[in-house]
């Protein structure tokens, strides 16, 4: 028995445990089904930092990055393949975008290709 197989399950347990913390991903029913300002985090070569982000109804989106001591502009388009399949191309990289529901809010997540950072998302009320 080769440590092919071993190494394998680990790396799919590990993704499997990655994507518990959040509940099933809800279908996006177009660009403009995502526009308005969201608030969080996101992570990068530069660490995690808040964001805040402004979608526009056509997917174009364009926020501030509080990287102490200073602020970073990020802008990019999200597009929507089909509702279970939406993808983002930004200033911090390409990736692909969720969106959840939990108690009510919905939260908007950034994955970026290859790993290595994102951002996870929520309304401003």
């Amino acid at each position: 028995m080769t440590r092919y197989p071993a190494r394998a399950i680990l790396v799919l347990a590990t993704l499997l445990a990655s994507c518990a913390g959040l509940p099933p991903s809800r279908p996006i029913d177009g660009a403009a089904s995502l526009a308005g300002t969201w608030r969080g985090r996101m992570s990068g070569p530069l660490g995690n930092a808040p964001v805040i982000l402004t979608v526009q109804d056509d997917g174009s989106y364009r926020g501030i990055l509080y990287v102490e001591p200073t602020y970073k502009e990020v802008g990019g388009a999200i597009i929507v393949i089909r509702p279970a399949q939406a993808r983002y191309h930004g200033t911090n990289g390409n990736g692909r975008v969720t969106l959840h529901e939990e108690k009510g809010r919905r939260i908007l997540r950034f994955v970026n290709d290859g790993g290595g950072g994102g951002a996870q998302l929520t309304p401003t009320q």
